[in-house]
């Protein structure tokens, strides 16, 4: 696994993908680190939208990004 220094270079869809990773690979983790890099998938999946006609809607998708992003590199950074 990267470290936090190199996760934090990461665009948000390698960072789906590493998450994608961990969730398809449970015997090499415990299935709670498996299920939790699912969900954090789906949230990114599911931010990835064309961009908003609203600017007001277009920085809301945009600090949810980064708060997932945060959270992200988070779980990933401590996966052992």
């Amino acid at each position: 696994m990267p470290t936090k220094q190199e996760l934090e270079q990461l665009d948000p869809m390698e960072l789906a993908r590493l998450c994608q990773r961990v969730a398809e690979d449970p015997s090499n983790y415990t299935k709670a680190i498996a299920d939790e890099a699912f969900k954090l998938k789906l949230e990114w999946v599911s931010l990835q939208t064309a961009p908003h006609p609203s600017l007001k809607e277009q920085e809301k998708n945009e600090a949810q990004m980064e708060t997932l992003k945060n959270r992200t590199i988070k779980f990933l950074a401590g996966i052992p």
